[in-house]
This record gives C-alpha cells, structure tokens and sequence, in this order.
C-alpha cells in the first residue's frame, strides 16, 4: 500500500514511516467509505491525489506555526489529519458529524496521531487561541471569514469586529476554480488581503493565505 503514495513522494520528503501510517489512513477511508459518505465515491479512484496530496501539499506553509491551528470542517480528515501525520503539531480538527468524528477517533487510534478532535458545529466552538485557521471544501471564502471573525470574537480580549480582524489570525484555504469570484465577493471593510498559490494538484486550485504579518 505504501506505493500509492509514490506522486506524494515526488513532492515532499517523507519517511517512510510517515508513508505506512498514510497507508493505513487510506485503507481505514476505503473500508468506511462503504458504509458512510465521507468523500465523494469518484474521487475514491484518484485519492492520493484528490485527497492526501491536495493536503499535504499545505505542510509547506503550516510546518513553522507553533500555535494552535484549527482545520475547520476538516470532515475525513482533509487537511488537518494528513499535516498531523506529516508532523505539523497542535491541530484541531472541528467537525459537526458526529459518525465523522468517529471515523476520525479511528484514524487517530491507528496511525498514534496526535490530533485533537473537536465535535462542534463552527459557530458553536469555544475560543481556541489559534494561530492558523484553515480549510479545504466547506463553504465560500467569505464564509470562512466570518466564520474566523466570529471565533475570534468569543476571545475574552477582544470586543468589536474591529478588533477580531486586527488580531485575525493567519488563514490558509484551499479553493477550486471559483477562487478569483469568491475573492471579489469579500466586502472591502473586512480589509483582508490574500496572498494566491498554485496548487501543485489542479491547473484550476489555489492556495490562499493570509499572513497577518504581510500587511
């Protein structure tokens, strides 16, 4: 199973330990993928593309952060589990699925990862403190937006909007070929300024990040 990952390794230098916890990531989806809809059936046949090296293609931008990172709506595991695996620490995956967060207890047990797993609803989640919030096929780019002002907001230090977005965290989304409409439907008051990446996966994809440190 190890050989699936054969185009991952082109692209970033793992062990091969890392490799045979992927392995077992990647059997753990086939069998649950039978008995509930964690990813989409058609992408089953190009997984390690669609999937592990669409994610694991962010470890470049998120191995330095020391802070928590929160992958919202993280699903089966899409960024946040692959990155733990990879070594990127501190990650909490939030989903709202319960039968989701038990596939993703799973996976934790049988890969020794140390991922948190947070069954909560986005608006609902307690404050995290993070560093980075990040996410993969949820919702618009707007969305994820307020969606981290909101979170942000339930810090104790932080009253208004204003000061949510002046101690916004660093964002990093994967986006398909809608990016450049979602980027433009921003409203301009957020002030939120997007550096965009190619995604090494899809002529179409890009990586957006938000450096709060780039103004």
């Amino acid at each position: 199973m190890v050989e699936k990952f054969s185009t991952l390794k082109k692209h970033i230098n793992v062990s091969h330990e890392t490799l045979e916890k992927l392995a077992i990531y990647f059997e753990l989806l086939s069998f649950w993928q039978k008995k509930m809809n964690l990813v989409s059936n058609n992408s089953m046949q190009n997984a390690e593309t669609r999937h592990f090296l669409d994610s694991a293609q962010l470890y470049f931008f998120c191995k330095n952060f020391n802070g928590n990172i929160l992958d919202f709506g993280s699903g089966a595991g899409f960024p946040g589990a692959v990155l733990s695996i990879l070594g990127v620490s501190k990650i909490f995956l939030v989903e709202s699925s319960k039968k989701k967060c038990n596939f993703l207890s799973t996976l934790k047990r049988e890969t020794s990862s140390n991922f948190k797993i947070v069954n909560s609803r986005i608006e609902n989640l307690e404050f995290l403190n993070p560093s980075l919030i990040m996410s993969r096929a949820l919702t618009s780019t707007k969305n994820l937006l307020l969606f981290s002002i909101n979170h942000m907001l339930k810090s104790k230090n932080i009253k208004s909007k204003e000061e949510a977005l002046i101690n916004m965290p660093n964002l990093l989304f994967l986006k398909g070929k809608t990016f450049k409409n979602e980027l433009n439907d921003i409203p301009k008051n957020l002030n939120i300024r997007f550096q965009i990446f190619q995604s090494i996966t899809s002529a179409e994809s890009k990586i957006l990040l938000y450096n709060r440190h780039i103004l």
